[in-house]
């Protein structure tokens, strides 16, 4: 009997032993439960989500959804990198495709690394187009990738859609339309209010320039925030972004770090004499600045630039914004009466109101690279060469890798890395289809 007892233990299936685990946990208090749940991953914890009712309102609440966000970022070992790139889907046809790829380092114990890539399916349903975006070399409208993330959830945004979508657990949201819809679409970004413990996306929006006494206006921005708890926007106050004879415009979306989302922006004059002297761009465009907002005050302010870009002879390009050693940093390709470099400054006295820069990082160009697209792990540069290669340069050693993948339109090939947050993909929990508490 001892023989027939171990032979049917021997031939049990993985699933009857994954039941027989699932069943043992179910009579635990929750407890027990929570910490070995909290070190699973989103597949997983989908699939745990049927085991019972209590467990699935587990898994939902906000509070575990915070457990398990910090305890992979505790845990992790690996980042990842959301990148939008363009291929060839058809040689005989010359048909283009988009596709989004996720790039995954891995690092083990002993400092070894590898690096994977897996092309995402988008559902249809998202209603996301990765076909006829093109007319010949031409690339018609396309949702872009909005530089920052929070919590693994993505923006994709063009002028007339947003979408939320949390690639780990297949999730997405269409938001519905804007409260302000008379206005034009600007820029749009993404936080999580620490205080409320809710999803917010901002959406600053322009209103059409006005005539007053013989005089062409440009009015402030005008704002709306979106709330995931109460599925819907309202327009707030941007008292803070006009100034006597300027306004702040924030444009492009850099990423949400500890309470406060943070732009690229510009300070602008808001009266002209004539038309042509805004088209002409006569003194239009004052400096160029950081605007961020408090995802929980829902207020703006702004921070300088370092003051050696202000000057006169300096030049700079997409320059943006990262997390370098659990600070913030500015970094991009830039010439002060020289030759092209990169440059890595650090912010200083974040939070004092007195905000300063010290420069860190000094980088020569790197020759046949078209542009970075994403500063990750604190010294790897994701870039794009001009021939579409896309590669990874460690700025200590001064090392290029050429990954395995490529994009035939270098110039609009976009990406979003882990930030300060770790490997999104891979632990972001949180739900966007369901209803909030």
């Amino acid at each position: 009997m001892a023989v027939c007892v171990g032979t049917e233990e021997k031939h049990k299936t993985k699933k009857e032993k994954m039941e027989a685990k699932v069943t043992e946990l179910s009579k635990m208090s929750e407890e027990m439960v929570v910490p070995i749940l909290s070190r699973l991953s989103p597949k997983s914890l989908m699939r745990f989500k049927c085991v019972h009712k209590s467990w699935y309102n587990m898994i939902n609440n906000p509070s575990f959804v915070d457990k398990h966000i910090m305890t992979c970022k505790r845990n992790n070992h690996s980042t990842s990198i959301l990148c939008k790139r363009f291929i060839l889907r058809d040689v005989s046809t010359e048909e283009k495709e988009i596709v989004y790829s996720l790039i995954t380092f891995y690092n083990d114990n002993s400092g070894d690394e590898h690096i994977t890539v897996e092309d995402i399916d988008i559902p249809i349903s998202m209603g996301i187009t990765t076909r006829g975006q093109f007319v010949g070399d031409e690339l018609q409208g396309v949702l872009h990738i909005d530089r920052g993330h929070c919590h693994g959830i993505i923006c994709l945004s063009d002028p007339w859609k947003i979408i939320l979508w949390n690639p780990a657990i297949k999730e997405f949201k269409v938001l519905p339309q804007s409260c302000i819809p008379d206005a034009n679409f600007n820029s749009v970004g993404l936080g999580y209010d620490p205080k409320s413990k809710d999803y917010k996306v901002v959406s600053i929006r322009q209103d059409e320039i006005g005539n007053e006494d013989d005089r062409i206006v440009i009015y402030p921005p005008r704002v709306e925030v979106y709330t995931l708890g109460t599925n819907s926007w309202r327009e707030i106050r941007t008292d803070i972004l006009e100034r006597e004879v300027t306004n702040f415009w924030p444009e492009f979306f850099q990423l949400y770090f500890k309470g406060i989302c943070y732009w690229m922006g510009r300070e602008q004059r808001k009266e002209f004499l004539t038309l042509y002297a805004i088209v002409a761009g006569e003194d239009e465009w004052v400096r160029y600045v950081i605007i961020f907002f408090d995802t929980t005050n829902e207020v703006f302010d702004h921070i300088l630039l370092p003051y050696s870009l202000y000057e006169q002879d300096a030049q700079y390009s997409d320059m943006h914004i990262v997390v370098w050693k659990e600070t913030l940093a500015l970094f991009g390709l830039y010439r002060i009466g020289g030759t092209d470099a990169y440059g890595l400054w650090v912010m200083d006295n974040l939070g004092s109101g007195k905000v300063s820069w010290t420069k860190q990082v000094t980088l020569e160009a790197v020759v046949g690279i078209k542009k970075d697209l994403e500063f990750w792990n604190s010294d790897e540069i994701l870039m794009i060469a001009t021939d579409g290669r896309i590669a990874s340069y460690n700025i200590s050693t001064k090392k290029i890798n050429y990954l395995s993948i490529e994009s035939m339109y270098p110039e609009n090939t976009e990406a979003v890395d882990g930030g300060s947050v770790g490997n999104y993909t891979n632990f972001s929990l949180f739900s966007i289809a369901i209803d909030q508490p």
